[in-house]
């Protein structure tokens, strides 16, 4: 992780989870964490993996220069690139595993921003109110934020996030699939590892 706001949010998380394997949703306390909001997501889990939006922050809002709250999380991405989201995030919450991505985002005709992002798993597998809760970390505040929307973000690495008391590993099978497929199916998820590691890295908090 290389941005303070990120490490915080996991710390926060990995403080809340204890022995299991993630915390509730009901245990979030954002008085506790106000300075991370305008960086920060929540999506819902829903069964046709959309994963909509309930919850984003100002400046998430400003990388599309548009309220994101019910729109789906997957919109940020490339066609090619979105069945790909759709498993990681489906490992994510079967799993309970949180995952950090490196993407790169920028308006059309604009030099690439690099932003960080990370996906932590709330509630349990298969509940009914199992969410997604993330944020979003540039390396520096583009200039363009708020004034041109970002396009089709672009993955350039992702890695699960570990620490002494977080073992598990996961099997490397794919990760970018054609863009014909189809998001699978719930029944298939759970069966699947769907993390790539891409690039290495690892932070012990």
């Amino acid at each position: 992780m290389k941005h303070d706001a990120t490490c915080e949010l996991f710390d926060y998380w990995n403080r809340l989870r204890g022995s299991r394997t993630a915390p509730e949703r009901s245990e979030i306390e954002f008085a506790a964490i106000r300075n991370l909001l305008a960086d920060m997501f929540m999506l819902e889990v829903d069964a046709a993996h959309h994963f909509p939006f309930v919850l984003s922050g100002t400046r998430v809002n400003a990388l599309a220069c548009a309220e994101q709250k019910g729109r789906s999380f997957l919109e940020f991405w490339s066609p090619q690139e979105q069945r790909a989201i759709a498993a990681m995030l489906l490992t994510v919450i079967d799993a309970s595993c949180p995952v950090l991505a490196t993407a790169s985002a920028a308006p059309e005709g604009w030099p690439n921003h690099e932003i960080e992002i990370l996906f932590l798993p709330l509630g349990r597998p298969g509940h009914e109110r199992a969410r997604i809760m993330g944020l979003i970390s540039p390396s520096a505040a583009p200039r363009w934020l708020g004034l041109r929307p970002a396009r089709n973000m672009s993955l350039a690495s992702l890695h699960p996030v570990d620490n002494e008391s977080m073992t598990r590993r996961f099997e490397v099978r794919t990760l970018f699939a054609p863009a014909e497929a189809t998001v699978p199916e719930t029944e298939t998820a759970a069966k699947k590892p769907y993390l790539k590691v891409l690039d290495g890295g690892r932070r012990n908090p």
